[in-house]
């Protein structure tokens, strides 16, 4: 049976896993496309009040912290006296997709950081189809594969 602090740690690490995923899988469904209506630049002004409002403390919190806390269940479950093997494959996992989404997000944080000043139209554009792909699409599969990860270990733990 896993330690209280291991148990703890995988709530923890599920939940956060989850809003980060969830708030991704979002932006791509929802946001996405209708940003692809309206504009650019709607796109540029908004971002510039919400990504690098209080985007700027809330996405490294959910981002770093799931990663944190993943890593963290992942070394609590190693440790505990009665380790559940079965649990280390989708932990391992978890542990590779949320460190590749932080690595995704070093790729993709310069292109929004380059909003904050007023550019060209087309340098907007290229920062949406750059943050699009990799912000969205590829860091948004990761950090969701991560949380389904965390739900495989979960659903391992308790049996």
């Amino acid at each position: 049976m896993a330690s209280t602090r291991t148990r703890l740690l995988f709530v923890a690490a599920t939940v956060l896993s989850g809003i980060l995923a969830g708030g991704i899988i979002d932006r791509a469904i929802v946001g996405g496309p209708a940003w692809q209506e309206l504009s650019t630049e709607a796109w540029a002004q908004y971002s510039r009040h919400a990504d690098l409002g209080t985007g700027l403390v809330a996405y490294p919190i959910e981002g770093i912290g799931a990663a944190l806390l993943i890593i963290a269940a992942t070394l609590s479950n190693y440790f505990d006296r009665d380790m559940r093997r079965v649990v280390m494959i989708p932990l391992y996992c978890a542990v590779v997709f949320s460190v590749s989404g932080l690595l995704l997000t070093a790729k993709v944080a310069p292109v929004m950081l380059g909003l904050v000043e007023p550019q060209s139209t087309s340098a907007i554009q290229r920062a949406f189809d750059e943050f699009f792909l990799w912000g969205l699409h590829l860091r948004g599969a990761t950090d969701t594969l991560a949380f389904i990860a965390m739900v495989w270990a979960s659903s391992k733990m308790n049996r």
